[in-house]
């Protein structure tokens, strides 16, 4: 019995695999949040209903993320999800060239558990904002969240999102839920705004 064929074939088939892995482009929003895995896989398409937002040409970016499954073909939210939602851009335009960082005038987060479709626990926190005027009398916004958008290529919006989510928005809540590190984005927009 020769197994000399076996090692070619296994390399060959690793390295296929490793190309494919590196061609798919990994739409969705994923991070580490509140030490847990945040996971919210894109279709791919403006219509996906787990993942959407905007993108305004001053320089800010809106959307929301949400875990989701398919089932049936049709796509719903886990049993037990996590969701985010941002608002973050310019205060005073003209928005810069991508890369550019920006603060988040609102975002938010939260873990929910459904049971037989009913939602039984839900914990949510939002991101603290204030204003202060800055030189020649321009806004400054100072938010515990920010956004950081690398590319907009007219269809498709890629960035990275990192801070704390500072303002529990329920008793009993802990104080803060932090990112790890960076959250990482990268989905077609529904829409484009002047």
């Amino acid at each position: 019995m020769t197994r000399v064929g076996l090692l070619p074939a296994l390399t060959l088939g690793v390295a296929l695999l490793s190309e494919a892995a590196a061609a798919k482009p990994g739409f969705g929003v994923f991070a580490t949040i509140n030490g847990k895995k945040f996971k919210a896989v894109s279709t791919g398409k403006a219509d996906d209903p787990c993942i959407g937002g905007f993108y305004q040409a001053s320089g800010r970016v809106v959307f929301t993320a949400g875990e989701c499954r398919t089932t049936r073909g049709r796509r719903i939210a886990r049993r037990n999800f996590k969701q985010v939602l941002f608002d973050c851009g310019v205060i005073d335009p003209p928005a810069p060239t991508p890369p550019f960082e920006v603060p988040c005038l609102a975002a938010g987060y939260a873990e929910a558990r459904i049971e037989h479709g009913i939602l039984v626990f839900m914990k949510m926190w939002g991101s603290s904002a204030e204003f202060e005027v800055g030189p020649g009398g321009t806004s400054i916004l100072n938010s515990a969240v920010n956004v950081r958008i690398d590319s907009f290529d007219g269809t498709y919006v890629r960035g990275a999102f990192f801070g704390v989510f500072d303002v529990p928005l329920q008793a009993g809540t802990a104080t803060q839920a932090a990112i790890n590190g960076e959250g990482r984005f990268y989905f077609p927009v529904g829409g484009i705004q002047p």
